[in-house]
């Protein structure tokens, strides 16, 4: 097998473990080696080595061929199988380093928030939890006592809480109006997504920022991602 062409091991069961080891990263579950060059042309080395090996093996005659598939195997080829798909390692090499790029890719290319917003451990004033209770302009049914807060962002107050359903929810609170311009809620596993509009219910525009369109805030597990879409107003 591939044991002549490996250098630097004494006991060819080391050159077989790192055989093994490498084929795994490569085709086995979650494979990892399309992100490690040196150990990548390792495997190709020791598959080329052992493909040579295989083809260099003398061809029996038919009748000693024939003779031979009857015959049990030896401990040899029991010890050191060679899997048929080996031939396809070049190709499914190829294949995991094509899906590593293609989703490195996807990642670098993914719109990206403008800002993440933590919460500020502040508690929910009487004028947030009255406008809750109330429903101002419709009904929540925001339990009062859940409400989280992550701050201020473009002149809204981001609030988080649970409903009567147990379903979370967002509110964006514009306080200068004593209400609030947007709330949603989603049943878990539900992604929670809210979008603003920069004009409605009595309100024109984001804090410092010209244009018309849309601010879009995503609750993750402990966050929320805001993501800014206007369209610039004309000169």
């Amino acid at each position: 097998m591939y044991f002549s062409a490996v250098e630097g091991f004494r006991n060819p069961s080391d050159a077989d473990r790192e055989f093994r080891e490498l084929r795994r990263r490569a085709y086995g579950p979650d494979p990892d080696i399309s992100v490690d060059p040196p150990a990548l042309a390792r495997l190709r080395e020791l598959e080329a080595a052992n493909r040579a090996d295989v083809n260099s093996l003398p061809v029996a005659p038919a009748s000693e061929s024939a003779a031979h598939s009857e015959a049990p195997a030896d401990a040899a080829s029991i010890e050191h199988p060679v899997p048929k798909w080996l031939r396809l390692g070049p190709l499914a090499g190829a294949l995991v380093l094509a899906g590593g790029i293609v989703t490195t890719t996807l990642l670098l290319t993914a719109p990206r928030p403008e800002a993440t917003l933590h919460p500020t451990g502040a508690a929910a004033d009487d004028q947030v939890r009255v406008m809750v209770s109330l429903g101002e302009p419709s009904p929540l049914m925001i339990e009062p006592s859940t409400l989280r807060g992550y701050g201020s962002y473009l002149g809204l107050e981001i609030w988080s809480g649970v409903n009567a359903f147990d379903s979370p929810c967002l509110l964006a609170v514009h306080r200068a109006r004593g209400n609030y311009s947007e709330a949603r809620c989603a049943p878990a596993p539900a992604d929670l997504i809210m979008d603003v509009s920069s004009s409605g219910d009595g309100f024109e525009g984001f804090e410092g920022r010209a244009g018309d369109g849309i601010i879009r805030f995503i609750l993750r597990d402990d966050t929320v991602d805001a993501y800014v879409y206007l369209i610039p107003e004309a000169d």
